[in-house]
């Protein structure tokens, strides 16, 4: 059976949702990824193969790029017209090449093929919502329209968290499938050493590991750091420009080390290294109440507590998992993670029933179930 998947991110791009689960589905499965371009030399325009996907880049409408002519063009409705036409074709054609089925399943990310998606001849088309397409920067007043027609193609969705499991119900009467995120734990589990640049470090290590977002709450990490008992606040992976400016003020004070990005292979050791593992987000903000951050599983299966913005999917369970919505709250859960030691083990066993694998087997279930029964 054929899987298109009409991507709004890279297949390359860090270790996402989608790799973690695709990248798990049988060999029964031939998957079709076609995923946006982005600046410089990253695109696969003659496609690349990893075991049963295939990837390769379509020119589809990217808005919010550094190229503002092109930004321009796409915000004029003929232009944005013209672009969906070459992409529309530049897939047909490549999908014909690759053999794909006359009418494969199609699961869709990316609103901004909205066009394509709608005479693409298909079985049944799925929405994978991960995250809300309208929390990031850049995002134009014509992304409504481009979100409302591509529910519309839409059959089913699969859905990242219970809040937005209640917004979308709100939003369309389509079955709406809650698939949480997860962690793949062997990876995870497996004891590696200590990184050096954490070695010399003072403890206990209070650290964020991932993209230094705009989700970041500047005045937590200001806490953290005030209230870091003669350790060091660590941050550990890539910035965006929404937070360089902040990040490099918050650079040059006394017990902070940012130590910019590590490979997903790396990132075990990075994490088991840590005393807290922190989650600062900005409680307030309606996107963040949205997510349900695969960093929580990873945490948690690096067996070191974890302090989060609280995650509607999780129940709390101190001193392993603990919620706080601001500064002081977050220092007081730090605190108390610190003062109470547990074993790894038992931080473990709350991340065990979300291996990516066991997801993946329920997403796979819910597409062959729903194509079974059009028979």
């Amino acid at each position: 059976m054929d899987l298109v998947v009409l991507s709004e991110v890279r297949w390359g791009y860090f270790r996402t949702r989608k790799q973690f689960l695709l990248s798990r589905f049988p060999e029964r499965w031939r998957i079709f990824f076609a995923q946006p371009p982005v600046a410089g030399d990253a695109n696969p325009w003659t496609p690349r193969r990893e075991r049963n996907v295939t990837y390769f880049t379509v020119p589809f409408v990217k808005p919010g790029t550094k190229n503002a002519l092109y930004n321009r063009f796409i915000d004029w409705k003929p232009g944005r017209a013209l672009n969906g036409w070459v992409a529309e074709s530049a897939l047909r054609k490549r999908l014909e090449r690759l053999g794909s089925e006359p009418r494969p399943v199609v699961l869709v990310s990316n609103i901004y093929c909205a066009g394509a998606l709608s005479r693409l001849p298909r079985k049944l088309v799925f929405y994978d919502f991960n995250d809300s397409p309208f929390q990031f920067d850049g995002v134009p007043d014509w992304a409504r329209d481009c979100w409302r027609r591509t529910l519309d193609e839409v059959d089913a969705l699969f859905v990242v968290s219970e809040h937005y499991r209640r917004w979308l119900a709100a939003e369309t009467a389509k079955p709406v499938i809650k698939l949480g995120n997860g962690v793949e734990l062997a990876h995870f589990e497996t004891p590696r050493a200590v990184p050096a640049a954490l070695e010399s470090l003072p403890r206990p290590l209070i650290g964020y590991v991932g993209l230094l977002s705009h989700f970041l709450d500047f005045d937590s990490l200001e806490a953290l750091r005030e209230a870091r008992r003669g350790g060091t606040l660590v941050l550990i992976g890539p910035s965006t420009p929404a937070t360089a400016g902040p990040l490099e003020r918050l650079a040059r004070r006394e017990g902070v080390a940012i130590l910019g990005p590590r490979a997903y292979e790396e990132i075990p050791a990075w994490m088991q290294a840590l005393d807290v593992g922190v989650i600062p987000f900005r409680a307030n903000d309606p996107y963040v109440q949205g997510i349900n951050p695969n960093k929580v599983y990873q945490y948690l299966a690096s067996g070191i507590p974890v302090v989060t913005t609280p995650v509607l999917d999780l129940e709390p369970d101190p001193p392993h998992l603990q919620f706080a919505s601001d500064p002081a709250g977050l220092t007081a859960a730090v605190h108390r993670a610190l003062d109470r030691p547990a074993p790894r083990d038992a931080r473990r066993a709350l991340a065990r029933p979300y291996d990516w694998g066991a997801l993946a087997a329920r997403m796979v279930g819910e597409i062959e179930n729903r194509v079974a029964a059009l028979s």
